[in-house]
């Protein structure tokens, strides 16, 4: 497609999920490979915009204008929420309205997730995320601009429905992202809301000055240059192009095989959690500046000040401390881990003795709401399969939006009866959620294999050496050029050829473990990473279109025989 401009592919991919073959197709055309893939060079050695970054397979610069995109929508919130009360006022406006225009914002977006969701299966995930910053635009100029209070919430309304693209956003980084990579990568793109939340309300209290409509309309500005710089330089998911040319290709083939679209039943429970964590995670936004005005005597700065620290060590933590996380829990156990981090956070900060203690335990919600958060989107996707992934994501958002909605009600009735009990009991909800991740553990871990892609090969025991002939050769050349030709890859130039070799390489990465003929662990000093002798030249190759398999990557990695002492696992036997 034209939209996309890059062919590397990560170095390093690991199917944990146990997918079909069909579903680790290349996800570029090899005739669209950038320089980088050409020569041969690996895709994690390029560190500019254009290549890209270890564990995804799209230029770093599509991944940093979704995070741009999630940032400028979190932004049009957090930017105008100093402002919008004294704006408002203009009209003529009563208190009751000026809630009103805050509830019709999350209102619209309560509905329109589900639909966004669709959308991006329907369309395109680039479609959804660039017109959606267009008509944020046209959302927040229209306030700006707004006549009457009627024009001002039909504009608000405007802009909360399409504000609602958090849950594409995580779709298209689960799409282009590896899934050992995947938690690391939406923790970044959760980064981009906490950096929204951090500097927006001290940003429009700051343009506030130059007259109360100046915040929102720099909104509009900034999306609508987000949105041209969208159209311009973010490419289409890949897997939404492959699932669209594979569709292409079957469509009128009464024989076609239709993959299953049918939901895990896990997904309801990751539901269940989001709707819980969103409920909790309101009681910080609609009452801890009224729980430590009343208990400890707090003024709005100091205040605005202990929030403004909350998303600061949000936004660490998904730097520096959610990948170790990650890899000592795993994806749910991090995810258990951040949502008990957060009950902890609810009580320390209602019950602690000092105020010191409290405000621990109040950037103690930040940190536990940062781990969670990634890693329970992460866990969505690979919940979710090509087919569902926009819909599924866009239920779990949807349920978190419906718990910041239906949050703020109840533990306002509760704040009345006592101002701790909101903060006890959205730590029994965060509790709760853990114990359902916890309780979903094994079906994610079903869902999931731990092997990488080569592993699944070995099927033979490991000290039996295999000498691949001539006709196995033939019979592997002519399946795939069957299969790029039938899937319209073209490999007849030099600069293709060079790039599907290079996704070959990328596809079949070094396996973890080389054995000696007694089955027996090489040491690390002798693991064959290094190039050896090519055995495949002991072939005579016939053939233009199957002289590709005749790449140096045969030569660097064990899955084959090299040498008389030295035996690599058998590889292709399937």
């Amino acid at each position: 497609p034209p939209n996309i401009s890059c062919g590397c592919v990560p170095a390093t991919v690991r199917s944990r999920r146990g997918m079909q073959a069909d579903t680790n197709a290349f996800p570029f055309p090899p005739g669209a490979a950038d320089t980088d893939a050409m020569q041969g060079r690996s895709a994690n050695t390029g560190r500019h915009l254009g290549c890209p970054g270890p564990g995804i397979t799209v230029p770093m610069r599509a991944f940093w204008m979704v995070c741009l995109t999630v940032f400028i929508d979190s932004l049009g919130g957090s930017i105008s929420a100093p402002v919008l009360p004294f704006y408002a006022r203009k009209f003529g406006c009563t208190t009751g309205q000026i809630g009103v225009l805050f509830s019709a914002f999350s209102l619209a977006q309560v509905v329109c997730l589900p639909v966004m969701g669709k959308l991006s299966e329907a369309f395109g995930r680039r479609k959804v995320l660039v017109l959606s910053l267009f008509g944020a635009a046209v959302g927040a100029f229209g306030q700006g601009l707004a006549p009457t209070y009627s024009f001002l919430l039909a504009a608000r309304l405007i802009s909360g429905a399409c504000g609602a693209v958090g849950s594409t956003a995580n779709v298209y980084v689960s799409d282009i992202t590896t899934e050992e990579q995947r938690g690391r990568y939406l923790g970044y793109l959760m980064n981009s809301n906490g950096a929204a939340f951090a500097f927006g309300p001290g940003l429009g209290g700051g343009l506030s000055s130059l007259g109360l409509n100046v915040p929102i309309e720099v909104n509009g500005c900034l999306c609508l240059v987000a949105g041209i710089m969208s159209f311009l330089y973010l490419p289409e998911s890949p897997v939404f192009v492959r699932h669209q040319q594979e569709a292409a290709r079957l469509e009128g083939d009464p024989t076609r095989h239709v993959g299953s679209k049918g939901m895990h039943p896990a997904v309801w429970a990751v539901c269940l959690v989001e709707f819980l964590r969103g409920m909790s995670f309101s009681a910080i936004f609609a009452l801890y500046g009224i729980f430590a005005l009343q208990v400890y005597d707090m003024d709005s700065l100091r205040i605005g000040f202990t929030v403004c620290v909350g998303a600061l060590t949000l936004i660490c933590t998904n730097v520096w401390l959610n990948c170790p996380c990650e890899h000592i829990f795993g994806e749910v156990g991090a995810a258990a881990l951040g949502t008990t981090i957060m009950a902890v956070g609810e009580l320390s900060l209602a019950y602690a003795p000092t105020m010191e203690l409290s405000l621990l335990g109040t950037w103690s919600v930040y940190m536990g709401q940062a781990i969670a958060g990634s890693n329970i989107a992460a866990v969505t996707s690979f919940l979710a399969t090509d087919d569902n992934r926009g819909e599924v994501m866009s239920m779990q958002q949807t349920a978190q939006a419906v718990g910041r909605v239906v949050g703020p009600i109840w533990l306002g009735h509760l704040f009345e009866i006592n101002c701790r009990l909101p903060f006890a009991f959205a730590a029994l909800c965060v509790l709760l959620a853990a114990l359902l991740l916890v309780g979903i553990r094994g079906a994610v871990k079903d869902r999931l294999g731990e092997d990488t892609l080569g592993l699944p090969l070995l099927q033979s025991p490991k000290s039996q050496a295999y000498k691949y002939t001539k006709d196995d050769v033939l019979e592997l050349g002519t399946f795939l050029c069957d299969l790029l030709a039938d899937r319209g890859y073209q490999w007849h130039e030099e600069d293709q050829r060079a790039a599907l070799k290079q996704a070959l390489r990328c596809y079949f990465p070094p396996l973890a473990v080389a054995t000696c003929e007694q089955g027996f662990p090489l040491p690390a000093s002798l693991h064959p990473m290094a190039p050896v002798r090519n055995i495949g030249a002991e072939v005579n190759y016939t053939g233009d279109d199957s002289n590709f398999l005749r790449s140096p990557a045969v030569g660097r990695r064990p899955y084959q025989r090299s040498g008389s002492k030295i035996t690599r696992a058998k590889t292709f036997g399937t």
